[in-house]
């Protein structure tokens, strides 16, 4: 299904997601600068790309959810946030833990994109998606003026 245009912003977020987890899947064991290379990548979008597309996400669109009855949906996805928060707060660049992020980040975006965004762009209201539009719209201007 094509995605809504209150949506498109975070959907357009895992494009950028997807290409950092095929990143640290490429990096085989035994080539340290691949592995190092892909967790500098990790740790250089982290805090600038996926930690506010989380943290939007549980702020408006998982109380969303679980306000039409989706509470097992919107745990799971809380649940992949704080996995993959805990593998960068980790910090260890071996092989082993590279490839676990890029297959828990692979994973939650597909299931976000497949599970969460198309029930939430059907069932959510139109205040809600409104908000989760407005908060990506506020978060991108940040970020274009250096905000973060």
């Amino acid at each position: 299904m094509k995605r809504i245009a209150e949506l498109r912003d975070l959907s357009d977020d895992h494009h950028t997601a997807l290409v950092l987890a095929r990143r640290c899947l490429r990096a085989r064991p035994g080539d340290d600068s691949a592995i190092a290379s892909a967790w500098a990548a990790v740790r250089a979008a982290f805090d600038v790309e996926l930690e506010p597309h989380f943290r939007i996400e549980e702020q408006y669109l998982l109380p969303a959810l679980e306000e039409i009855g989706e509470s097992e949906l919107a745990e799971r996805v809380r649940s992949d946030h704080a996995l993959l928060r805990g593998l960068v707060a980790a910090g260890a660049a071996d092989a082993g833990h590279v490839e676990r992020f890029g297959h828990l980040l692979d994973a939650h975006v597909r299931f976000e994109e497949r599970e969460v965004f198309e029930l939430a762009q059907t069932r959510l209201s139109p205040t809600a998606l409104a908000a989760i539009a407005a908060a990506c719209s506020q978060w991108r201007r940040a970020r274009a003026k250096g905000g973060g």
